[in-house]
């Protein structure tokens, strides 16, 4: 992913973790990007903080090899959850306490144990873009309100 921006290891570690638009904006984008390659097919994508680059104007760019292992939809959601705890805590390992409640009940519904009972990735961005909507209208009532 050289030249296309930082790791998003690389830049948790040097900037500290995503919070509030910034870590909203990363889980939408690559909720969107594997809700869009499993439309077409391609599962297995072995999402990580390595595999995702922050852009230089704010884009998320996810590389990812078709076909290299195998995997299911249902580990790339788990990989899409995983991969926000880590955004949001800087620790593989990290608390999922500290996110959103959007964002919470979407990592942890990702996150059970249970392959079958995890959403789809489309189901993960419906819920990701409403909660993007409902910001917004809160947003602009707030200021119609003022």
């Amino acid at each position: 992913m050289s030249g296309q921006g930082a790791v998003l290891s690389d830049f948790v570690r040097t900037s500290g973790p995503l919070r509030g638009q910034a870590l909203h904006r990363l889980a939408l984008a690559c909720a969107s990007a594997v809700a869009k390659l499993h439309a077409r097919g391609n599962v297995g994508l072995r999402l990580s903080h390595e595999s995702v680059a922050l852009g230089a104007h704010g884009q998320v760019l996810i590389g990812w090899q078709p076909g290299v292992t195998p995997g299911s939809a249902a580990d790339d959601v788990l990989a899409w959850a995983d991969l926000v705890v880590f955004a949001a805590t800087g620790r593989t390992d990290g608390d999922p306490a500290v996110l959103p409640p959007a964002l919470h009940l979407a990592v942890r519904q990702c996150r059970q144990a249970d392959p079958t009972a995890r959403p789809r990735a489309a189901d993960v961005l419906r819920v990701l873009l409403g909660q993007s909507v409902a910001a917004a209208v809160a947003s602009v009532d707030g200021l119609l309100a003022s």
